[in-house]
């Protein structure tokens, strides 16, 4: 996940269906993430840096992370586009709102 070690994981079948393969990756608690969060229409995303706090295992979709973040809730809620996030270890806000510029999306960092 950082480009330098394996985290541990499974392979499972897909939650919803129990068919087909979705790997399980434990990811690592205190780990720096960046998350984007895309509306649906592809026009607005929201950029969020966080912190892996856990790593449950849920009986719901099968790559599952709690994360701590400093903004304040209500205003991630209010902003939050879509119901999707996409997340990575490390900072990579300023790279990844570099990139949405040159395709027009328009990008807030919360």
């Amino acid at each position: 996940m950082d480009g330098r070690k394996r985290e541990p994981a499974r392979i499972l079948t897909h939650f919803e269906s129990d068919y087909g393969a979705a790997p399980k990756v434990e990811m690592a608690r205190g780990q720096d993430l960046t998350n984007l969060i895309p509306d649906f229409a592809s026009k607005r995303w929201v950029g969020l840096k966080g912190e892996i706090v856990a790593a449950p295992f849920l009986p719901i979709c099968r790559s599952q992370v709690d994360v701590g973040f400093a903004c304040d809730s209500l205003t991630l809620a209010q902003r939050m586009p879509g119901f999707h996030w996409m997340s990575c270890y490390g900072d990579y806000l300023r790279e990844a709102g570099y990139a949405l510029r040159r395709v027009g999306i328009a990008w807030n960092i919360l």
